[in-house]
């Protein structure tokens, strides 16, 4: 049995009853990752909230946001994550050169990134391979990127996206119709499930 036979994409009558269950906004009725997340409607809504807090209305700024995002993504093999996140990268202000940058094994050492965006790399890859960042990489966001809210939201990017990942390469949740998996140049990691 395929992962999406076994929790398919809930119905457009579904996704609304569960997204005002949750209070989520109408908006996210053809998010294909809330479709799967709202099976279990408090999931969904954690989920929701999340991304929220994190991309919509959150204090880290914008560039730094999508540089981790996209790294998060790239190194756990995750289309979806890549392919919805491209676009508002590009939103922002990331040019294809920064963006191609995120993708390489020494990423928080290529001249394409700013010094600020390479310390997010860094942080992203030390929570992605051993859980938290190291001292030494926390006082250099702290000094680059800020303190308080910034700096929480900078780490809690691999935390949520990497579990956010795991719910999108579980259920094999697909791409919305005319969103690409790999942009800009349809190169997927090698870990990836499109490069199979």
């Amino acid at each position: 049995m395929e992962p999406r036979e076994v929790l398919p994409l809930l119905d457009d009558g579904s996704t609304a009853a569960a997204l005002r269950e949750t209070g989520l906004p109408e908006r996210l009725q053809g998010v294909n990752l809330l479709r799967t997340a709202l099976h279990q409607p408090r999931v969904g809504k954690v989920i929701g909230d999340a991304i929220d807090a994190l991309v919509l209305n959150g204090v880290l700024d914008a560039r730094i946001r999508e540089t981790a995002i996209l790294r998060v993504g790239w190194r756990i093999g995750a289309a979806y994550e890549w392919g919805n996140h491209y676009p508002l990268a590009r939103r922002v202000g990331l040019t294809d050169d920064e963006i191609t940058a995120v993708r390489s094994e020494h990423a928080a050492e290529r001249a394409e990134l700013s010094p600020a965006q390479r310390c997010a790399v860094r942080v992203v890859d030390e929570v992605l391979d051993h859980v938290s960042a190291t001292p030494t990489t926390l006082a250099e966001a702290h000094r680059l990127i800020g303190d308080g809210g910034a700096l929480l939201e900078l780490v809690m990017i691999p935390a949520c996206y990497r579990a956010i990942g795991t719910l999108l390469l579980t259920f094999d949740v697909p791409l919305e119709d005319g969103v690409a998996p790999w942009p800009p140049d349809g190169q997927a990691p090698a870990k990836s499930r499109d490069s199979v």
